[in-house]
């Protein structure tokens, strides 16, 4: 698993030779990525007929495809070529492993032999998240990608999922010993579902072995090209049959309950949304700030934050406003931090860059936030209305309601913090953070936050001439042009011990299951999209889309 003592950096890139016609090799491993005999014939035969597909899928209402050597995503992309012309109605969840990740121009130089992908491919390379280490994923439609950038070992044991089928697409057994492990087999066989097939181009001995030491019963069939021989493998058993959810409702339309929202839509489910209409939450500011929070150490914290980074810019494309922001340090212990961060490159290149004064994030967004959260409800049933209990509510209830919780559930053990807002006026080139912030929107430039602890019988929302001042002083002290304030809004954080966020539950508080999206702090539109669909799959028995260590912390109580 990921380590908390080695330093969190890209990871390694692939040696990769171009000189030889029909594929790139790897120099490191002096191999192939896919046939010279017509790769993408070689995955329909190895691959999908080997698995038996586009067949079992047609009539699923989930179908799980898992892999190890994305590679070029030749494979992923012949699946989904597939799954589309196949007329599939479910969905398809894919989930792949590298260690060695191409870039885009990479990704685009392989591709390019393979025109009649071209439609998938250019939208695979644009979405691409790039040499991060941890898991990513991405939709397509009906079709989601999971891809997991870590060593073959560590990357499954992190996992907890049920696969229909895999396609094993390493390097040969011989020069990547470590994919074809009897550990790793061994992790195959407890991510596979009942009924799963496997298809892979290698009949070595100790792969056979293997397969069958773990469960599977393997069977020797003629090969592709100049391959004599390939192997089918079967997990005893068939699948079973999914419970239906009866229609969701979701407590809170700020971003949270939002992102819960476009997630279920996502899967034709149709929530309905209760939203108090008297207060949005801090989902109401005018603005909102995309950027990672940054750790140095590797661990399953350090990978969240990237991940939820880089899904939050996926979501946000059609409400971004402005890419680019600046983090000006309030300490030289803080620029030497930053420093080293850019220098470690944990987002690789394109995305942190030390300046010698400060830290660009060229990568970074300002986004439209009301804008954000209509994009994700729309085709959500809305209801206003003011939820004091929860015991007429039926059916699944998920809580994403923010400092509304506090009435809700007062028995949680949060935190709560009251942070204003002001509107100021001056000069300012582009957003800039330095523990607050300051973005300007067509004019006014809107200067946040204070962070004080609320008082018991407060009232948060209560605007005050002493925080706008503090406000302008904070961005005073940064340098910046800013000439005077005006009161704009405040609202109420909520935090765990830990700053983590958590997802509750299920819960009986009522006749049906009950979740919870609480703890979000100061980061909800970063978090929430990435949590949203975490949630979902949870809910529906898909495959969640973080590492197995970091969804235990996420779902322990507060």
């Amino acid at each position: 698993m990921s380590s908390g003592h080695r330093p969190l950096t890209r990871t390694p890139a692939p040696s990769l030779d171009f000189s030889r016609p029909g594929t790139p090799a790897a120099s490191d491993f002096g191999d192939i990525y896919f046939s010279t005999d017509g790769g993408l014939e070689e995955t329909r035969a190895v691959f999908l007929q080997g698995c038996g597909l586009p067949g079992r899928w047609m009539n699923r209402e989930v179908f799980t495809i898992a892999e190890l050597g994305f590679g070029s995503g030749l494979n992923f992309l012949a699946t989904w070529q597939s799954w589309q012309e196949s007329g599939a109605t479910g969905r398809l969840h894919f989930i792949s492993v590298e260690g060695y990740p191409f870039d885009r121009e990479q990704l685009s130089q392989a591709l390019s032999a393979f025109p009649e992908l071209s439609e998938f491919s250019a939208r695979l390379i644009e979405s691409w998240p790039g040499p991060v280490r941890g898991g990513h994923r991405r939709h397509f439609g009906p079709v989601s990608l999971t891809l997991i950038h870590d060593d073959i070992a560590p990357a499954l044991v992190g996992q907890d999922f049920a696969a229909d089928a895999w396609f094993l697409d390493g390097f040969s057994p011989a020069k990547n010993p470590d994919m074809w492990s009897e550990a790793v087999l061994s992790d195959v066989a407890r991510l596979s579902a009942p009924g799963a097939r496997i298809g892979t181009f290698t009949v070595a001995g100790a792969v056979r072995r293997g397969l069958e030491g773990a469960g599977f019963e393997v069977e020797r069939l003629p090969g592709f090209g100049r391959k004599r021989q390939r192997l089918e493998a079967r997990m005893p058993g068939a699948p079973k049959p999914r419970a239906a959810l009866p229609a969701p409702t979701i407590i809170g339309a700020g971003i949270a309950g939002a992102s819960v929202a476009r997630a279920f839509l996502r899967r034709g489910i149709v929530p309905t949304v209760l939203h108090d209409p008297d207060h949005i939450a801090a989902s109401g500011n005018g603005a909102a700030l995309i950027k990672p929070r940054l750790d140095k150490q590797d661990n399953p914290a350090s990978r969240f934050f990237l991940s939820s980074f880089l899904y939050a810019r996926e979501a946000y494309r059609s409400a971004t406003r402005h890419e680019g922001v600046s983090h000006l340090p309030k300490s030289e212990v803080e620029s030497a931090r930053l420093q080293a961060i850019a220098q470690n490159a944990p987002l690789g290149p394109g995305h942190l860059d030390w300046t010698g004064a400060h830290l660009d994030m060229p990568s970074s967004l300002v986004i439209d936030t009301e804008d954000a959260r209509q994009t994700m409800l729309d085709g959500a049933r809305m209801e206003a209305l003011k939820v004091a209990a929860l015991d007429a509510l039926e059916g699944p209830l998920i809580i994403a309601s923010g400092y509304g919780i506090r009435a809700l559930m007062p028995e949680l053990a949060l935190r709560w913090s009251r942070g204003q807002l002001s509107w100021g006026s001056g000069e300012l080139a582009g957003p800039v953070t330095y523990g607050g912030y300051a973005i300007p929107l067509r004019g006014p430039i809107l200067l946040g936050a204070t962070h004080d602890r609320l008082e018991d019988g407060e009232d948060p929302f209560a605007l005050s001439i002493e925080d706008d001042a503090r406000n302008l002083e904070a961005a005073r002290a940064q340098g910046l042009k800013v000439d005077s304030v005006t009161p704009y809004r405040a609202s109420v954080r909520v935090n765990t011990a830990d700053t983590l966020p958590r997802i509750l539950g299920p819960l009986l508080l009522h006749r049906g299951e009950t979740r919870v999206v609480t703890g979000l702090g100061s980061r909800g539109f970063v978090f929430a999209p990435l949590l949203g669909e975490a949630l979902v799959c949870d809910m529906l028995g898909e495959p969640v889309p973080l590492e197995r260590t970091m969804w235990e912390r996420l779902t322990r109580d507060v």
